[in-house]
């Protein structure tokens, strides 16, 4: 039986990212809740990550953009 990967860790793919500044930024609903700095950037991830579970563009597209001179 195959495991799946664990995917990588990524405020991009965190349940509680919603687009910002995209694809560089996000908004973060947990910092904001914890009176944290929201805005993070796409493609960092905290202690308090959880995989969105909808497909999301965020990360591939960020990781494009950084790719790019």
């Amino acid at each position: 039986m195959k495991s799946k990967a664990e995917p990588e860790r990524f405020c991009g793919n965190c349940d509680s990212h919603n687009s910002y500044n995209y694809p560089a930024q996000v908004f973060c609903s947990t910092r904001h809740w914890q009176s944290q700095d929201p805005i993070v950037p796409t493609l960092w991830h905290c202690d308090q990550w959880n995989l969105v579970s909808q497909e999301c563009y965020c990360v591939r597209e960020a990781k494009k953009a950084q790719k790019q001179p």
